[in-house]
């Protein structure tokens, strides 16, 4: 947990430093850092979808945990219990921990450490997070502050369920998981740079569909002839 702990420190001092700095930062490079954000968010997003091992599976996750999501609209409750804190804290929330937990590395890093207890990745992950923080903080706002426990709970969460049972996955559904971040980060990056504007925890139920609808996926493929005869 020692990954995971730093991680979240590091979230939590690169957000007060850009709360801190928010006035003092001139718009021009707040707004640069933000492009820089979203287009690297947009690169790593298409790199992770490539390693998706079985596609159709993850189409499933995205369409039932979408209309899950929708049922629940986590999104929305998430907004309405942040807006007393301010405007625009809830979407701020929102993004940070989406930028911050849904790559690879959180992934890889998580299982390293609950696998093998090596902390490396989640350490370099750290790093990594302390300036994305500062200059999401400084135009976002103290809604990023507000991800460094959460990212606590859930980076510490992954780790402790790899301690457990993440040795019984199979190398092909670490793909998929990652090919799935990989399409949130997509959606993220489009959100960041101000083209498209998603309600991304609400598909958050894909994650826990994801290894059902993989194996409906496969079963589909191998008895499709089958079904059509």
């Amino acid at each position: 947990m020692v990954g995971t702990f730093y991680n979240a420190v590091a979230v939590g001092l690169g957000a007060t430093l850009g709360c801190a700095l928010g006035s003092k930062i001139p718009v021009g490079l707040k707004n640069s850092a933000f492009t820089t954000l979203g287009l690297f968010t947009l690169g790593i997003g298409i790199i992770m979808c490539g390693d998706m091992n079985e596609p159709f599976g993850v189409f499933l996750a995205l369409i039932g945990g979408g209309l899950l999501g929708h049922a629940m609209d986590w999104d929305q409750w998430v907004q309405k219990r942040t807006q007393r804190l301010g405007d625009g804290t809830g979407s701020a929330l929102t993004q940070s921990v989406l930028l911050f937990c849904a790559g690879a590395m959180t992934l890889i890093g998580c299982m390293n450490d609950g696998l093998h207890g090596d902390p490396t990745i989640l350490l370099i992950k750290g790093t990594m997070d302390f300036v994305s923080a500062a200059f999401l903080a400084a135009a976002l706002g103290r809604g990023v502050l507000l991800a460094a426990p959460v990212v606590f709970i859930i980076q510490g969460g992954l780790t402790w369920m790899f301690q457990g049972i993440g040795s019984s996955w199979s190398d092909e559904l670490i793909q998929d998981y990652t090919g799935l971040g990989g399409i949130l980060l997509l959606a993220l990056g489009l959100d960041l740079l101000g083209m498209r504007s998603f309600k991304l925890l609400n598909l958050i139920p894909a994650f826990l569909l994801l290894p059902f609808t993989k194996a409906a996926a496969v079963w589909l493929q191998a008895f499709w002839p089958q079904l059509l005869a």
